[in-house]
């Protein structure tokens, strides 16, 4: 039998985890930038290490590539500097946006040669894993826009 008090407590349990706004930590915001700085290195410097599953189409992705992670760094740098939700949030439907094409432009060009081609296979898989959970993360991140900051719904 289904109680349903319980069930009303785990509906409204669900809609505050759902709106809850997560508190800022400017260090999380530090340590990605600084992430991305090293990334933005290392790919920039892919093609100069000759490594062996890298194809010369590399240079394909690499504007998009660069595009995404300092898109991402000025991001981070929005966030210490402007720390409220609603920016946040825009921000990150932005960032995934940028995310899936970057996921979409590394499986359309596909720039690595692996020996085997089961590795082809699992990261042409992953990246699909990865786009179709950016459209989701995308969609949640719209929900909650529209429910927190347009309807004004909060937890």
């Amino acid at each position: 039998m289904i109680d349903l008090e319980d069930s009303q407590k785990n509906k409204w349990s669900f809609k505050n985890t759902f709106l809850k706004e997560k508190e800022f930590k400017t260090s999380e915001f530090v340590v990605a930038i600084i992430a991305n700085i090293i990334v933005l290195y290392i790919v920039n410097n892919l093609l100069n290490w000759n490594l062996s599953f890298i194809a010369p189409s590399f240079t394909e992705v690499l504007f998009i590539l660069n595009v995404s992670i300092v898109a991402n760094i000025v991001a981070n740098i929005g966030f210490i500097v402007y720390q409220k939700g609603w920016f946040k949030t825009l921000v990150q439907i932005v960032l995934n946006i940028i995310g899936f094409i970057v996921a979409n432009t590394l499986y359309t060009v596909f720039p690595f040669t692996f020996q085997t081609i089961a590795f082809a296979y699992i990261l042409k898989f992953i990246l699909i894993i990865g786009m179709v959970a950016l459209v989701i993360a995308t969609l949640v991140e719209v929900v909650r826009f529209i429910l927190i900051y347009i309807l004004k719904i909060n937890s």
